[in-house]
């Protein structure tokens, strides 16, 4: 069983190279998902990081998806497997991508982080 620790560890790691496969990025993803789930066990300063890393994610979404999108269909992705919410927004890179860049970061609930 992977510690939540763990989870955000590796999820900092993979914010850190847009440039791998999309399989890694759809791992990524899921990841993201077990921290949510996991959010109510986040100290501060975890919860700090996770927002630092969700930024990343954000600053080059069009990256991420390139790589997700030659090997998934996001929406069909999300129609199947259900329960996935505009609350689990790192699930709607197919949308954040086509938003006008400057506007991804201030349209997306990540956690409030002093820049």
């Amino acid at each position: 069983m992977t510690t939540v620790e763990e989870s955000l560890s590796a999820y900092e790691v993979d914010v850190a190279f847009p440039d791998v496969s999309g399989l890694e990025h759809m791992q990524m993803l899921m990841t993201r998902s077990e921290l949510h789930e996991s959010g109510h066990l986040l100290t501060s300063d975890q919860q700090t990081r996770l927002a630092n890393a969700d930024r990343k994610l954000l600053q080059q979404v069009q990256e991420y998806y390139a790589a997700i999108d030659s090997i998934a269909d996001l929406n069909h992705w999300r129609e199947t497997a259900g329960g996935v919410t505009p609350e689990h927004w790192w699930w709607y890179l197919d949308v954040l991508a086509q938003m006008p860049p400057g506007s991804v970061t201030s349209g997306v609930n990540v956690l409030s982080v002093e820049e």
